[in-house]
């Protein structure tokens, strides 16, 4: 464990909480985004409105000067669409959008954490922070975002996969349904995967 991240997750803690690994993480290759019916519709605030502007003048104005390179783009971008996650990187998610694993997705996208999260093993639960920073705040502003007694998951595996997923674990919950997830440090999911296997029992 960095101590950095535990800089981080000790002040999060509840009283008398002991931490026993923490490390950063984020929805693996291969979880797909939640139907837009699932997510909260949300209208962005006036700042982000006027920060995104520019960004849009840009796209339009490589467009006229470049109109080959535009073209190419757009249909990069809708084979990309075209062809889920999944075939190219593996299954990322089972259970379906009911399940646990889905719920969790579904909660992490709409509180803007489905990267840049750190996942922390305490003597009493798993946790998952998020940083609620916006894009022009300077400082991380984490917060715990979801977390569960060991009682209410199942496993926690390391599951690596080519390049990309060296520091893959796939997080089961009893109800049979999982979700993968990633970190930069593939010594962080043994550390991760081994202190759950202990605490878990």
């Amino acid at each position: 464990m960095l101590e950095r991240d535990r800089a981080i997750v000790e002040p999060l803690l509840e009283p008398g909480e002991l931490l026993v690994e923490a490390a950063p993480v984020d929805l693996a290759p291969g979880v797909p985004q939640p139907p837009a019916e699932l997510l909260t519709p949300r209208r962005p605030s006036a700042l982000e409105q006027r920060i995104a502007a520019p960004f849009g003048v840009l796209r339009k104005a490589y467009a006229v000067f470049n109109p080959v390179g535009a073209a190419v783009g757009a249909v990069e971008d809708r084979l990309q669409d075209a062809v889920p996650d999944s075939l190219v990187h593996g299954q990322g998610l089972a259970g379906g959008w009911a399940g646990s694993a889905g719920q969790l997705v579904v909660g992490m996208h709409e509180a803007g954490a489905r990267s840049g999260g750190l996942l922390a093993l305490t003597d009493r639960r798993l946790v998952l922070l998020a940083d609620r920073a916006k894009l022009w705040q300077l400082t991380p502003e984490h917060v715990v975002h979801w977390s569960a007694p060991y009682h209410r998951l199942a496993a926690l595996r390391r599951h690596p996969k080519g390049v990309l997923q060296r520091g893959r674990l796939d997080l089961h919950f009893p109800d049979g349904s999982w979700l993968g997830l990633v970190t930069p440090r593939p010594a962080a999911a043994e550390e991760l995967a081994a202190a759950f296997a202990h605490h878990r029992g």
